[in-house]
Order: structure tokens, then C-alpha cells, then sequence
């Protein structure tokens, strides 16, 4: 069996990687170069349980995958010479308004409902548990199972793991038309169409951009996300990820720290802007003070895929059944990677349809 999958960020690499795992023929074709769409400007944030709302459809699919990272990069660690890294140091959420404390409170009655370890911390603890935290900080509440992952260096692993099992990824390629014809799929690639037996668009962004006769254009939109990377000014940097409600910040272990992230519905431009760079500023040295004293390494700026009601759309087309659409994953896409990647290749491969399709399917939005 030979699939072409469409795109080749954190989702169509983890797509590629699985199906060649199974023995097919994998091409991959992407407008780029892998992993340079909204992946590059990820900040790698695992968190389900502080993205979604409880009882929330977002949240079962979160916590599935998140379920599933340790075993995904266990293996994916053990197959390529690409190092990436990942850990699950968990995330502070901290309280900087009376209003928010009262949110964490009701964060942290939920959470014990559901059985998920937490800590809750007041004022004075929260500073001994987080030293950077500053002393306008009322309250904290801390969940250990979160983590995060150095996204970039994650998709070239990925991209090795699939080469290493007969992958191919041709770049730049911008598929604008697939087509299915009874059993096979027509993949239009400048002047030559390619035919393989099944498509996987995973485009992000640009997923709307690739037509299929008789669908309307999918229900993509981009959302811009601007990233600041900064450099900690001594080593008391923070030990894990800490989330306020205008930002949150990601540590790496050279003492760098990702501030994250705007959220901007400008289409498709990818410039970073002073607004944007003074919001984040502004947000993070509320949320820790010592940062103002940090180093602008850099600005990122990725297009973030997104739907209507923030899942993705994910499964077969009914009118199409050999062409599987795994985009509009919106600020989890790298969350949800190792879950995608596995029940799109269950659901191609061995017919096995995992009821959660029903949540995603792409004809929810026509």
C-alpha cells in the first residue's frame, strides 16, 4: 500500500512515521521544509488538563495522548541519533487577581473529582515551591503529570525514524488537488499527478488550500502565535513550566525560557510585531518578575490551525473514504501527535475506527 501524506510538520511527520512503521510506502509532501509551519514556533506545551475544560471533548483526546508520550518518545529515542528534549516536570498555574485564585480553587475541586494528583499552594508556599514566582502571587496549583518537548528537534526524530522505514519527503511540493477515482487517489503535484491508495491531508494551516472535488474548502483557519525565547539572566531560571492567564513560559535546560503565546486572527501574515512583543513582555514580568532582567534571544511566529469549536478534524471523508483529513488541531497539535498518528494508521490500516472519529469527523462543520 503506498500513502501520500500531505504536509510534513509535528502531526504529518508523526503520521508518516506510524503508517511506515507498518510496512507502506510513505510520501510525504510538504510546501516548506519539514517542521517549519506553526511547529517551529511551538513552545511544546503537554497540558491537557490546563488547555481543556473539564468533561470537554478537547480534554478526553488530551488526556489520551498525554498518556501515550512516554512509550511514543521511549521508542522514537531508541530508533534515531536525533536528540530532542522532553520532560514531565509538571506546570505551575499561578494566581496573580482574586478572581483567578478563585478559578484555581475551582480547577483544583475538579481535578480531585477526576482522580488527577495536584498540589495546591498559597502564597508563601507557592514562593518556596517556585522562587521566581513574585510576591504579588496569591495562590498556585501545580499538576504533575504535565510536561513539555523541544518541538523542532522532535519532528527532525521523527524525520529520521520515517526515512530510516522508507519514507520520502519531497520539499518544496504545495499539493492544491487530491482526487479519489474508485480505489485510488489522485495527488496533483505541479504538472504531475501522483497516484497512491490513500491521502492524509495534514497541511495545518493551509489545509483549506488543498481541494477535493465535491467538499467545500476544509474549515481552517490560521491563528497567529508569537513566541519569545529568552535568555535567563542567572541560573535561577524557573524548573518548569509556569502558566498565568496572559502567558505562559516554558524552561530548557541552557537556561532559556519560551514566553507564549499571542493570539491573533490576522490570516496569513507571519510577521512578528511590537504589540505583540510588548504583550508578552509585559505579561511574563507580571508572572515572574526577575525576567525583565532576561535577554530577547529571539521572536517566533507560527499560524496555528484552527476550528470553529477548537477540536480537530480528524478521520475519513464520508464521500471520500480513502482520503483521512489530521489537521485543525489549533494550539494541541503537539499534544495530540502520538494519538493522531495512531488512530489514523488503526483507522487506514486495519479498518478500526476509534469512536472518538465521531467527535472529530470533518463533515461537522457543512
Amino acid at each position: 500500500m503506498r500513502i501520500a501524506v500531505i504536509g510534513a510538520g509535528i502531526i504529518g511527520a508523526a503520521v508518516a512515521d506510524a503508517m511506515a512503521a507498518r510496512g507502506t510506502r510513505v510520501s510525504m509532501y510538504e510546501m516548506r521544509s519539514p517542521g517549519r509551519g506553526a511547529s517551529q514556533a511551538s513552545a511544546g506545551v503537554l497540558c491537557p488538563y490546563t488547555e481543556a475544560t473539564p468533561g470537554s471533548p478537547l480534554l478526553a483526546l488530551g488526556t489520551r495522548s498525554l498518556a501515550m508520550w512516554d512509550g511514543w518518545v521511549e521508542g522514537l529515542r531508541d530508533r534515531v541519533t536525533s536528540r530532542f528534549h522532553y520532560a514531565r516536570t509538571g506546570t505551575l498555574e499561578v494566581a496573580l487577581a482574586p478572581d483567578e485564585a478563585v478559578h484555581l480553587r475551582r480547577s483544583a475541586e475538579q481535578l480531585a473529582a477526576e482522580g488527577v494528583a495536584h498540589q495546591q499552594l498559597d502564597g508563601a508556599a507557592l514562593r518556596q515551591f517556585e522562587p521566581c514566582a513574585g510576591a504579588s502571587a496569591l495562590s498556585g496549583l501545580f499538576i504533575g503529570a504535565h510536561g513539555h518537548v523541544e518541538v523542532s528537534a522532535l519532528v527532525s526524530a521523527l524525520m529520521e525514524s520515517a526515512r530510516q522505514r522508507g519514507a520520502t519527503c519531497e520539499t518544496p511540493a504545495e499539493i492544491i488537488q487530491v482526487e479519489q477515482k474508485q480505489d485510488r487517489v489522485r495527488v496533483r503535484v505541479g504538472d504531475r499527478v501522483d497516484e497512491v491508495d490513500h491521502a492524509v491531508i495534514a497541511a495545518g494551516s493551509w489545509s483549506g488550500r488543498v481541494r477535493v472535488a465535491d467538499v467545500p474548502a476544509f474549515a481552517v483557519r490560521p491563528i497567529r502565535g508569537q513566541l519569545l525565547h529568552l535568555k535567563w539572566p542567572d541560573a535561577s531560571a524557573p524548573s518548569r513550566s509556569v502558566w498565568g492567564t496572559r502567558c505562559y513560559t516554558v524552561p530548557w535546560p541552557d537556561g532559556s525560557l519560551l514566553v507564549g503565546a499571542t493570539i491573533e486572527d490576522v490570516g496569513f501574515d507571519e510577521h512578528s510585531t511590537v504589540a505583540g512583543v510588548r504583550e508578552l513582555l509585559q505579561a511574563v514580568e507580571a508572572l515572574l518578575p526577575g525576567s525583565c532582567q532576561a535577554t530577547l534571544e529571539s521572536v517566533r511566529v507560527g499560524l496555528r490551525p484552527a476550528t470553529a469549536d477548537h477540536l480537530p478534524l480528524l478521520g475519513p471523508l464520508e464521500r471520500h473514504p480513502r482520503i483521512t483529513l489530521a489537521t485543525g488541531h489549533y494550539r494541541n497539535g503537539i499534544l495530540l501527535a502520538p494519538y493522531t498518528a495512531d488512530v489514523v494508521t488503526r483507522q487506514i490500516l486495519d479498518n478500526d475506527r476509534d469512536p472518538m472519529l465521531d467527535l472529530t469527523r470533518p463533515e461537522r462543520f457543512w
